[in-house]
């Protein structure tokens, strides 16, 4: 996916793009790291292999192994952790007549989707490893 926007600060090996926020930009996994400067704009930090420099105008893109990668993240392991929660608790209620297990199974879902949503921020807050999901910029217009 390729989009453009124009430089505005350079931080080392990265860059701050102002760009156009698109309709896409609403159900997007990584709105998170955009900046909202207005109804229509959005700031967001790419990395520099090229060297733009503030003002230019510049073509960015986002690998769609990214995206999907992104998306596993954000949406499928905490599902994965949820599902493993209710069966735990349903296997674990059979077990254990004296606790009811919906109740049980309810618990241990939400509890694993939580710890699986905080082991995911902490492994996205790594500087290294965010930088293999940050946007690119690929050329200078």
């Amino acid at each position: 996916m390729e989009e453009t926007g124009t430089v505005i600060e350079v931080r080392g090996d990265t860059v701050l793009i102002r760009t156009e926020k698109k309709s896409a930009c609403e159900s997007c996994a990584s709105r998170e790291v955009c900046h909202s400067v207005s109804e229509k704009d959005v700031v967001l930090e790419a990395l520099n292999p090229i060297g733009a420099k503030k003002g230019d105008r510049v073509v960015f893109t986002v690998h769609a192994t990214t995206l999907v990668k992104a998306g596993l993240l954000v949406y499928l392991f905490p599902l994965a952790g949820f599902i493993a929660g209710v069966v735990a608790g349903q296997l674990l209620g059979d077990a254990l007549p004296a606790i009811d297990k919906d109740l049980l199974s309810a618990l241990l879902g939400f509890g694993l989707m939580g710890v699986v949503f905080v082991v995911v921020n902490l492994y996205s807050r790594k500087k290294e490893r965010l930088k293999e999901y940050m946007p690119r910029v690929v050329r200078i217009l």
